[in-house]
């Protein structure tokens, strides 16, 4: 049998390595809890990898961009730019992550988003010189009355690069701008002769449209000038047409109804990008920082 003071000891023993077990947890916890308080705390920086979600609109406050599902679903409460893409399904909308002051994400984005902390959500505000640059070579003027003649000559380059196909003798095609049918009188070696044939009283068409979306072009009244040679189109568009209005270029590229003169009776098409050159304002959630 040992004695009480050998079992005194043993107890002893115990307490003292239950003490130090006690000791390590709560250092490991406090450790941990330093850690992961200071991870949740700590404000982004650049070179940080962050996850961010966020609703980008345009100056009028409609969307043309964000990563939020019920945001982009949601035309009645968030109204869409004429640029915006639904991507449709759910799992496709995603935080953005990207490094702070990495190129490839616009300046004042990143530069907006550096100091915020988890779960913050700030409004970032870019003046339009300040985000995505504006071409001025792509801004080109649109007469709203311009004549158009009956009957031309273009190269055969020239008619496919227009029309998107091979030119033969009699065929109707449609022209892709102004919507009416085009026919084919003659094909020699290297030339093309077409006639743009509209009805005799005149009739409206969707210039610059797409026969699969609506939302594309605007109306234009058409009709034979007096001499029978050239057709007349009026293209119906006025002050609210201005950011209201886009079409399809006849290569397929998006145009946008930049601002309309009435009382000169020009408008300002945009073929670069709906946001370029534009003030843009963005409402961002950091999510994470890596």
């Amino acid at each position: 049998m040992r004695s009480r003071s050998t079992l005194s000891q043993d107890r002893d023993g115990k307490n003292a390595l239950i003490a130090l077990v006690i000791v390590l947890l709560l250092v490991v916890s406090s450790v941990g809890a330093f850690l992961f308080f200071t991870a949740e705390s700590r404000a982004a920086q650049k070179g940080d990898t962050v996850k961010v979600d966020y609703i980008g609109r345009l100056a009028d406050g409609r969307v043309f961009d964000t990563s939020i599902y019920s945001v982009a679903a949601d035309n009645a409460t968030y109204p869409k730019s004429l640029s915006f893409t639904f991507r449709g399904n759910e799992t496709v909308y995603r935080p953005y992550e990207f490094v702070l002051g990495s190129q490839g994400t616009l300046a004042g984005f990143s530069d907006g988003i550096v100091g915020m902390k988890k779960g913050e959500t700030r409004t970032i505000v870019i003046p339009a010189g300040e985000g995505y640059k504006l071409n001025e070579s792509k801004l080109t003027i649109l007469q709203l009355t311009e004549s158009v003649p009956v009957q031309r000559t273009m190269s055969i380059s020239d008619f496919e690069d227009y029309f998107s196909a091979t030119p033969a003798g009699f065929m109707l095609y449609t022209d892709p701008i102004y919507g009416w049918n085009v026919q084919v009188l003659f094909v020699d070696g290297e030339n093309v002769r077409i006639l743009n044939n509209i009805p005799v009283g005149g009739a409206e068409f969707r210039a610059y449209g797409s026969s699969s979306d609506p939302s594309y072009g605007w109306q234009i009244n058409a009709t034979y000038d007096s001499t029978g040679d050239n057709i007349t189109v009026h293209h119906q568009l006025d002050s609210s047409s201005a950011f209201n209005k886009k079409g399809l270029d006849y290569n397929g590229s998006e145009i946008y109804v930049e601002s309309v003169d009435e009382a000169n009776g020009t408008a300002i098409i945009n073929h670069d990008k709906e946001v370029a050159g534009k003030e843009l304002t963005f409402t961002v959630t950091l999510v994470s920082i890596g």
